[in-house]
């Protein structure tokens, strides 16, 4: 196995910050709205990595820094605004494709419902967002990096993904965007599956 790393002046994924800053909606922002006429309701996202052994916790905590497989994706998603919470909670839906190739090749598909932080202090340098999405996922093979030690296996997962995006004031519709896909049974929920697999994904967002 060899350990796969990013190099170069990037942050470490900013969890602990983006848990906090999703879930922590102001007291006062108590309404629901839909989009706004001036809302960019659609986005595209092509995103790229590398599969990796370690638990879930351990990639949150080292995301640029975790022992790497030769197992790769290369993935497409379709995402469109549902409406905000306050002005600085937004939720939108997600339409993914994946293709998973390296110690084996299948497709992977999946929807998810996101919920994106867009209040940073530090916007009017780098244009910031923080977001967590979660729904069904389906695997065309059951892929040796989701093996179980008991042997319990599922093609359908949850995905629990976590995402952050970084964009110029100039280019705010272009975004890099760093993206944890995470597959897991749910504390076995699916047919006894744990944590089933961890990709340490980098790409580009553009909303429209």
């Amino acid at each position: 196995m060899s350990v796969s790393t990013v190099s170069g002046p990037l942050p470490r994924f900013p969890a602990a910050a983006l848990a906090a800053c999703v879930l922590a909606a102001p007291a006062e922002a108590s309404k629901w709205r839909g989009p706004a006429e001036d809302d960019k309701l659609h986005a595209v996202t092509i995103f790229m990595g590398e599969g990796t052994e370690d638990n879930f916790s351990t990639v949150v905590e080292n995301f640029f820094y975790v022992e790497g497989t030769s197992d790769h994706v290369l993935g497409l998603t379709a995402s469109r605004l549902l409406g905000w919470y306050g002005e600085s909670l937004s939720f939108e839906g997600e339409l993914m494709y994946a293709w998973h190739h390296g110690r084996e090749t299948y497709h992977e598909i999946g929807a998810a419902v996101y919920a994106r932080w867009h209040e940073f202090p530090w916007n009017n340098y780098v244009v910031t967002t923080a977001a967590v999405g979660m729904g069904p996922s389906y695997t065309t093979a059951f892929p040796r990096l989701e093996q179980q030690p008991d042997g319990s296996r599922s093609r359908t997962l949850n995905q629990f993904n976590l995402q952050a995006t970084f964009a110029l004031p100039s280019y705010p519709d272009v975004s890099l965007v760093t993206r944890l896909q995470h597959r897991s049974g749910v504390f076995g929920l699916f047919n006894g599956v744990t944590d089933a697999s961890n990709f340490v994904t980098v790409g580009l967002r553009y909303d429209f």
